[in-house]
C-alpha cells in the first residue's frame, strides 16, 4: 500500500459478526480483505471490474441492484422529493429568493435506485429502514441531522453503499382492504356528495364573491368540480344496495397511492389525479371544507341554507361539515398518506373546527399542532427549492403551506398566550409569489413572463386590481418572524435583554413596512374616511378602486401591527412595573382603529365572519385595559387627569352593540359575549354611580403599582377576570400585590369567587 492512502472496508457485517466478502471471493469460498472499490484478491486476479457486494448474497431475487465499485466521493446523496409514500428524485436546485426569479436546473442522470435522503445537509431521512425483513417498511417523516438514520445515511454514502431495497416503502404492498369502520364513515361522506347539484352551487359562489381559497389554487377546484359531477351522476346511477361501499373501496385504493409528479406535470394534470376514476379522500374532506366555509360566511337567512328538509340550515351545516372532514382527515391517515393535499386539509381542518367551536377551543389547539407536526414530517419547514423536478405550482403550494400553517400557529399562540409549534429558529421562512392563481398553474413560459414583471420587492404593479389574496399573503409573511419575537417578550419566562429586543423589533416592523407596497403604506384611518365619504376610493397610483377584500386584507396587517404594539407596551409594564401611560396610548390605538372599521361595516358585508374575529380578538382586550384604567381613575380622581374620560366612556359605549351583534351561532361568540359582560359591568359601575369625592393617594408609587389585571398573561384570561371581578367589594381588586398577579384562568375564578 503506499503511504499515506486511505483503504475503506465494506461495513456491512454477517450475522457471524465478520466483515461481507465480495461476491467472486464468497462463491469461490476465498478470503477477502473486503476493500472498496474493490478488494485486494480482485486487483491482483485483475478483476476489479466483477468486485461488488451484494447488500442481500444468500437471496434469489433478480432485481437487486449491486454496490457499485465506481461510488468513491464522500458527498451526501442527492436530494430527493417527498410525495406521499413515493420517493422520487430531484436535483439540487438553484437558491431562490423572495425577490429573484426562481431557475431550473437542467437534468442530469439519476441513479435508478429509490432513494431515502432529503435535501438537507448531513442526509436526513424521509424512511424507517429499521425493519429490513418488513416489505412494506415504515414512513416515520423526515429525520434531520441529529438523528440516527441520518449518521448512518452518509456513512453508506460515502462507502458507496445503497440501503436495503426491503426497507423503501411500496403502495402495491399495502394492504388494499377497508376495515369496516372505516368502510362506514367513507360511506356517510359519500352519502352526503349525493347532493352534488348544491355542493356545486356551494363552490361557485364561493369563487364567485372571495375568488380564491385559502392555501390551494382555484383551478385545481374547479377540476375536482368537473371531475366529481359525472362520479356522482354515476354513483347515482347505480342501483346495487353496496354502491357506496363499492366506491368507498375505490377511492381507499387510490388514497394509498402516491400523486406523481415531473418537472413539466400541468396543475390540471396534477389535479386529475385525484378526482373522478382517481378520487382520493383529501379532495371530498377539501371540497367540503369550501362549502364549510361558505357557510360560515353567509347569514343564516341567505336562501343558501333554503331546502325542504331544513338539512342545510346553517349552524346544521356546519357541525355536518365538520364531522365530514374530520371522518376524511382520519380516513386519509389511515391510508397512509402523507403528501401536499394532506398538509392542506390538516390546516383548513383548523379554519373549520373554529367556525364551530370557537378560536379558544381545545379541539382547535390540537388540530393545529397535527397540522404543524405534518409539514414539519414532510420537511417543508426547510427551504423549498424550484428543480427540473418540482413543477412551479407545486413549488408555490409548498411556500403557501408553510407560511400558512406557521402564521397560523403565531396566531393562536398569540391569543391564548402559549408557546408555539415551530420557530423560525429551526425553519426556513420563504415569502410567496405576488401572483394569481392563474398566472401560477399557467405554464413555464407564461410563469417566467409574469415572475419578470415583479418589482425589487417581489410584488406585481397590476396585482392589487385582481380579486386574489397573494399581495396580502405576502405582505403578511413579512411579519411572520415579528410575531413570534413579540410573543417569546410577553410569555418567554427567561427573556434577556428586553429593552434591545424591543427596539429590534421596531426597527424590524419598519424594515416590514418599507417592503411593501405604497398603497399598502397609507394611513388606515385616512382610507376609512375617504371610503365613508366614496366608495369609489381609488388606490394610489394604480387607477383602479379599493375592493372590499383589499380594504380587509389591508385593515387586517395593521390591525395587526398595532396588536403586537400593544402587547409590548403591555409587557414592559408587567415586567418592569412602569407606568402605564404608554400601554393605554398603544391601547387606545388599536381600539380606535377598530371602532372606525366597524363603521364600514356596510361596505365590507361580505365579511361579517372577520368583523366577529376582530371584535374578540382586537377590540376586546384593549377596550378591557381601558376599562381598567377608568376604574382606576374614577378611584383615584385625580384633577389633573389626562386621560379623556369621556371619549373613552363613548368608544365602551360604542362597543357594547357591536359586541351584541355577533350571532351565537359564531364561533367566537362565547368570547365577545365575556367581553360584552365584563364591559357591562364596568360601564354601570362608571356610570351609575357619583365619582368619588374623596381624592386618594396619586404619588407615583400607587400609579406604577397598580395595574389592574394588565399583568395576566393572556387576552383569554385577562377578560375572565375582568367579567367575574366584583368592583364594589372594597376595591380589593386594586390591591397592587403580587398575589394578584395570575397567570392561569382557574386562578382568576377562585380569586373572584373569594372576594364577593
Amino acid at each position: 500500500m503506499i503511504p499515506g492512502s486511505v483503504s475503506r472496508t465494506i461495513p456491512k457485517k454477517r450475522r457471524n459478526g465478520m466483515l461481507q466478502s465480495c461476491e467472486p471471493c464468497r462463491k469461490r469460498k476465498l478470503s477477502c480483505d473486503h476493500r472498496l472499490p474493490a478488494c485486494g484478491r480482485c486487483v491482483r486476479r485483475g478483476t476489479s471490474s466483477n468486485c461488488f457486494y451484494h447488500p442481500a448474497p444468500l437471496t434469489k431475487s433478480t432485481n437487486i441492484t449491486p454496490i457499485s465499485p465506481t461510488i468513491s466521493d464522500v458527498s451526501s446523496p442527492p436530494p430527493t422529493s417527498y410525495e406521499g409514500t413515493n420517493w422520487s428524485h430531484e436535483q439540487p436546485a438553484v437558491h431562490h429568493t423572495p425577490q429573484s426569479q426562481p431557475a431550473r436546473r437542467e437534468t442530469t442522470a439519476l441513479d435508478p435506485r429509490p432513494p431515502g435522503i432529503l435535501s438537507v445537509p448531513s442526509a436526513g431521512i424521509l424512511m424507517d429502514s429499521s425493519n429490513p425483513s418488513s416489505s412494506k417498511g415504515r414512513n416515520v417523516g423526515f429525520l434531520g441531522e441529529t438523528s440516527s438514520s441520518a449518521v448512518v445515511a452518509e456513512l453508506n454514502s460515502s462507502m458507496g453503499i445503497n440501503p436495503p431495497l426491503e426497507a423503501v416503502p411500496t403502495a402495491f404492498a399495502r394492504d388494499t382492504s377497508i376495515p369496516e369502520s372505516h368502510a362506514r364513515s367513507g360511506a356517510e361522506v359519500l352519502a352526503f356528495f349525493q347532493n352534488m347539484d348544491k355542493i356545486k352551487e356551494f363552490i361557485d359562489r364561493w369563487f364567485e364573491d372571495f375568488g380564491n381559497a385559502y392555501v390551494l389554487f382555484r383551478p385545481m377546484y374547479l377540476v375536482w368540480r368537473d371531475g366529481l359531477i359525472p362520479f356522482v351522476q354515476d354513483m347515482m346511477n347505480d342501483r346495487r344496495p353496496d354502491r357506496l361501499e363499492r366506491r368507498c373501496h375505490m377511492i381507499w385504493r387510490n388514497t394509498q397511492q402516491p400523486l406523481q409528479h415531473t418537472g413539466t406535470t400541468s396543475c390540471r394534470d396534477w389535479a386529475l389525479q385525484s378526482t373522478g376514476e382517481n378520487l382520493r379522500w383529501e379532495t371530498l374532506g377539501l371540497v367540503l371544507f369550501i362549502v364549510s366555509a361558505l357557510a360560515a360566511t353567509l347569514p343564516g337567512w341567505d336562501s343558501a341554507f333554503k331546502t325542504s328538509d331544513g338539512a342545510w340550515e346553517k349552524k346544521t351545516l356546519m357541525r355536518t361539515m365538520l364531522h365530514l372532514i374530520n371522518a376524511c382527515v382520519d380516513l386519509t391517515k389511515a391510508c397512509g398518506s402523507r403528501n401536499d393535499l394532506t398538509a392542506t386539509l390538516l390546516y383548513e381542518r383548523i379554519i373549520a373546527t373554529a367556525f364551530v367551536h370557537g378560536d379558544t377551543a381545545s379541539e382547535v389547539w390540537t388540530s393545529l399542532g397535527e397540522s404543524c407536526d405534518n409539514v414539519v414530517l414532510m420537511g417543508l419547514h426547510l427551504e423549498t427549492k424550484l428543480d427540473s423536478h418540482t413543477p412551479f405550482f407545486l413549488y408555490e403550494l409548498r411556500l403557501r403551506q408553510f407560511n400558512a400553517v406557521y402564521l397560523m400557529d403565531k396566531f393562536l399562540a398569540t391569543f391564548m398566550g402559549r408557546p408555539p409549534h415551530i420557530s423560525y429558529r429551526y425553519s426556513v421562512l420563504q415569502s410567496p409569489h405576488d401572483l394569481t392563481d392563474e398566472e401560477i398553474c399557467a405554464n413555464w413560459s407564461d410563469v417566467q413572463a409574469a415572475l419578470s414583471q415583479l418589482d425589487e420587492n417581489g410584488y406585481a404593479p397590476e396585482s392589487l386590481r385582481k380579486r386574489c389574496r397573494s399581495a396580502w399573503r405576502k405582505a403578511a409573511c413579512l411579519r411572520a418572524k415579528i410575531r413570534e419575537d413579540v410573543l417569546e417578550i410577553v410569555i418567554g419566562p427567561h427573556v434577556q435583554d428586553m429593552e434591545a429586543r424591543i427596539v429590534n423589533i421596531r426597527a424590524c416592523e419598519k424594515q416590514a413596512r418599507a417592503a411593501m407596497p405604497p398603497v399598502a403604506r397609507m394611513d388606515p384611518e385616512e382610507l376609512i374616511a375617504n371610503l365613508k365619504h366614496d366608495p369609489h376610493y381609488p388606490m394610489i397610483g394604480r387607477g383602479t378602486e379599493w375592493r372590499p377584500h383589499d380594504v380587509l386584507c389591508f385593515l387586517s396587517v395593521h390591525v395587526a401591527t398595532l396588536h403586537a404594539d400593544f402587547l409590548i407596551e403591555r409587557a414592559v409594564v408587567n415586567r418592569f412595573r412602569t407606568h402605564s401611560g404608554k400601554m393605554i396610548e398603544a391601547a387606545k390605538r388599536l381600539f380606535s382603529l377598530v371602532l372606525k372599521t366597524w363603521g364600514i361595516k356596510d361596505y365590507l358585508f361580505e365579511f361579517q365572519l372577520d368583523f366577529t374575529d376582530m371584535l374578540a380578538f382586537y377590540a376586546v382586550p384593549p377596550a378591557g385595559v381601558l376599562a381598567m384604567e377608568m376604574l382606576k381613575r374614577d378611584q383615584i380622581n385625580d384633577p389633573n387627569d389626562t386621560l379623556p374620560r369621556s371619549d373613552t366612556l363613548q368608544q365602551l359605549c360604542v362597543l357594547v352593540p357591536m359586541l351584541e351583534s355577533v350571532r351565537p351561532d359564531e364561533g367566537n361568540y362565547s368570547i365577545c359575549n365575556m367581553g360584552l359582560n365584563a364591559i357591562r359591568k364596568v360601564l354601570d359601575r362608571l356610570l351609575s354611580k357619583p365619582r368619588n369625592s374623596v381624592v386618594l393617594d396619586t404619588g407615583h408609587e400607587f400609579l406604577d403599582n397598580t395595574h389592574f389585571g394588565a399583568n395576566i398573561g393572556n387576552d383569554a384570561d385577562f377578560l375572565q377576570w375582568l367579567g367575574t371581578v366584583d368592583f364594589d367589594a372594597n376595591a380589593s381588586w386594586m390591591d397592587p400585590s403580587p398575589a394578584v398577579c395570575y397567570t392561569d384562568s382557574s386562578d382568576l375564578v377562585m380569586h373572584a369567587a373569594a372576594s364577593v
